[in-house]
């Protein structure tokens, strides 16, 4: 039996649903998530800005997470900079970017994240910059 993943779903209207996913594999169109509170949803990945997998499902609302790579950050992957159609932009180290893909996985480049692990639609961005970045 798989491992129960936390997750939090960001949609691209702005809503979130948390759960858990147990089988999630980027190649295809929808996942899984066990809501909650009210059971099982599929969810079409083309209504999903990104989805998150979490170490809890509360966070610490008080914690400013770094947007910059530091000598604690991963050096798995590539180091990628999105910016998603809101607005929002991470950094991080992508998991098998390839741009003719239906998405990516994000390492954040911020260690003590709340964040794993996201999983970015390719489709969610409006920007992405590949490769040794520095701000």
């Amino acid at each position: 039996m798989r491992e129960l993943h936390k997750v939090v779903v960001h949609f691209r209207d702005g809503t979130l649903l948390q759960g858990h996913t147990r089988y999630f594999f980027h190649e295809q169109d929808r996942v899984e998530v066990t809501d909650l509170e009210d059971g099982l949803h599929e969810i079409d990945l083309a209504r999903v800005k990104a989805v998150f997998f979490v170490r809890n499902f509360q966070g610490d609302p008080d914690y400013g997470e770094r947007k910059e790579f530091t000598s604690d950050s991963p050096t798995f992957g590539d180091g990628v900079r999105i910016v998603f159609a809101d607005g929002e932009m991470l950094l991080g180290r992508a998991l098998g970017y390839r741009p003719e893909e239906k998405g990516f996985y994000l390492q954040p480049a911020d260690p003590k994240s709340n964040n794993r692990m996201i999983f970015v639609p390719a489709s969610a961005l409006t920007e992405i910059q590949v490769g040794e970045l520095r701000w």
